[in-house]
């Protein structure tokens, strides 16, 4: 039982050592909106700041010894061996929205009426 239990505490701390760089860059986003979007003092913002610097240099410092380089994004699509996505390229938006299932569907509206048209 005890190896068990050696054994699953050992994979948690690999696996949040692992994820340490992109926890981190979370929490540095979540400083620099605060920063951008709440109201500081000068002192206070002055004080922000040089956490927020902080907290990126160590994102960087986790990002590379975990070995991680890229989006997650980007190495998600390199370990299935597929070539990454173009961000770049545009897509409108009618064409998101073009059903290609050939399904009939019913708009709310239109259901509303039958059922009104029913009563």
């Amino acid at each position: 039982m005890n190896k068990i239990v050696g054994f699953v505490a050992f994979f948690a701390v690999v696996l949040l050592a692992g994820c340490a760089g992109e926890r981190q860059g979370l929490v540095c986003e979540e400083i620099e909106y605060r920063l951008n979007t709440l109201t500081y003092s000068p002192d206070q913002r002055a004080y922000m700041e040089g956490e927020l610097r902080t907290c990126r240099e160590e994102e960087a410092k986790k990002k590379s010894e975990s070995g991680q380089s890229g989006s997650i994004y980007d190495r998600y699509a390199n370990t299935e061996g597929a070539s990454p996505v173009d961000s770049t390229r545009e897509i409108s938006v009618q064409t998101m929205l073009k059903d290609t299932s050939e399904e009939k569907t019913t708009s709310i509206y239109d259901r509303y009426k039958s059922v009104e048209a029913a009563k």
